[in-house]
């Protein structure tokens, strides 16, 4: 990411009213949601929230894990995606959620295709027997949720590919 990109972002990150701020506040939201446990938050989030909740993504899902961390140790790599789910179609759907301050930025908000890309890599190496059909960015946005739906060997190769192009800017990879 270019620098002034990241200080652009960064910018806007702390402070009762920044990202960080509304991401944790909708993030919690949707995992209490998903584990069928009571949902309490700030009014000031319901805007981003009761969409999310209402999102046909959601509704009839078998949910299979949430804030599921995985590693890659020979990349020295791990994270944790948001959400594992079923859908009433019997695919396996691998999620990440990601909330934006309006309207107009969900329109233009990009799928998280690498992120997912790389945790397919990992719950194929530790879960196989888990194949994911489709990898998914959920927007959250003010009265608005999208959902960005992706082909998840599409979402791998992407991940493979950049990878890649990581490992050759170090020397003794």
């Amino acid at each position: 990411m270019a620098p002034e990109k990241l200080a652009a972002i960064m910018r806007y990150k702390d402070g009762p009213d920044g990202w960080a701020a509304r991401g944790n506040a909708v993030h919690k939201a949707l995992e209490t949601h998903l584990a069928g446990e009571g949902i309490i938050f700030e009014n000031r989030w319901a805007p981003w929230i009761d969409p999310l909740l209402d999102c046909e993504l959601f509704q009839g899902a078998e949910v299979i894990a949430t804030e599921y961390r995985l590693c890659d140790a020979s990349k020295s790599l791990g994270g944790s995606f948001d959400f594992l789910l079923r859908a009433a179609s019997g695919e396996i759907l691998l999620g990440d959620l990601k909330t934006v301050k309006t309207k107009a930025a969900a329109k233009r908000r990009d799928p998280a295709t690498k992120q997912l890309g790389a945790y397919v890599a990992m719950l194929n190496d530790h879960h196989p027997e888990l194949p994911i059909d489709q990898c998914v960015t959920v927007v959250a946005a003010p009265d608005d949720c999208r959902v960005l739906r992706q082909d998840s060997d599409e979402c791998l190769g992407q991940w493979i590919d950049a990878w890649d192009c990581f490992k050759m800017t170090l020397e003794d990879w």
